[in-house]
């Protein structure tokens, strides 16, 4: 996730074209379940939209501002939402659109567009995740087990969201009352699509290999205990610790801070039982050059 891999300057436009055309995290058509990937790729036209709107963003930057988010996940939904709306082949029909009974909430569509291109319309499930490795299974096998990849807060893990991604809010259409909401959209039997966006990162002291469906063009990245870090940082380089809302696209411009900074920020940090925290190396000119978690000694046990 180098700060050359787009061209573009404003943070919000670098984090939109990251969200809706940067490789997914998994290649969900390989796991057995009928949805693929969003297949909306970075075409020229697309390419110069981003361009002019990295010289005017005010359009973009006035949408994400009529709605602020406070988290990850709202925010790289908020990306998607500007893109499906924006682009002259694509339709946005719904968003976040609820299925109900009487009592309870059966589900909701994250999206639901059209193509002209293709033809069709496309329920779109959308989500960004980052997982830290640790191994507890596997031990010869070519692939670890979506079990031991967990969120920083170690609650979320990749095998729950997968299990409810693909079985539940991926299959929403198939609801009798989701059908109902369908038709009086004009919508019948849409495509299934989803935009799993994210990265994991495996143990630096223990490399975990990817789990079964990891797609290949998502670079592996690591994480470290502090101890470890500090054991090879490069007490030279400058570092940043990025807000979350700043996890998406890589940084092209931040304070910079030493690597004593970091290790007295984050020894207070987990001594008041703080969860991992993204690091990024920056280069010369203040641009991202890699990024990894740093955890506590003991994670994924409380510290």
């Amino acid at each position: 996730m180098k700060s050359d891999d787009t061209p573009w300057i404003t943070p919000q436009v670098r984090d939109l074209a990251w969200a809706c055309f940067s490789p997914p995290l998994l290649q969900v058509e390989t796991l057995g379940y009928s949805a693929g990937p969003a297949e909306l790729i970075l075409t020229r036209e697309r390419r110069q939209w981003l361009s002019r709107l990295d010289r005017e963003p005010a359009a973009l930057l006035d949408s994400l501002a009529q709605n602020p988010a406070r988290r990850l996940g709202l925010y790289y939904e908020q990306l998607w939402h500007f893109f499906l709306t924006q682009d002259p082949d694509l339709e946005l029909i719904a968003h976040n659109l609820p299925v109900r009974t009487r009592n309870s909430t059966v589900g909701e569509f994250d999206c639901l567009y059209y193509c002209h291109q293709r033809e069709r319309y496309f329920h779109l499930e959308l989500a960004v995740k980052f997982y830290l490795g640790h191994r507890t299974h596997t031990t010869t096998e070519t692939d670890s087990q979506w079990r031991e990849w967990l969120g920083a807060n170690t609650v979320d893990r990749l095998e729950r969201k997968l299990d409810r991604l693909l079985k539940h809010q991926i299959r929403l259409g198939q609801h009798p009352l989701a059908r109902e909401i369908l038709a009086d959209l004009g919508i019948e039997n849409p495509g299934r699509e989803i935009a799993l966006r994210g990265a994991l990162f495996q143990p630096a002291a223990d490399a975990l290999p990817a789990p079964l469906g990891y797609n290949p063009m998502v670079p592996m990245q690591y994480w470290y205990t502090l101890a470890h870090w500090q054991q090879q940082a490069d007490p030279h380089a400058t570092y940043a610790l990025p807000d979350r809302l700043l996890w998406l696209s890589a940084l092209c411009s931040q304070r910079p801070l030493g690597a004593a900074a970091i290790t007295q920020h984050l020894t207070a940090h987990f001594a008041q039982g703080g969860h991992p925290q993204l690091v990024v190396r920056l280069n010369s000119e203040g641009h991202e050059d890699e990024r990894y978690f740093i955890t506590h000694a003991q994670w994924p046990a409380p510290s």
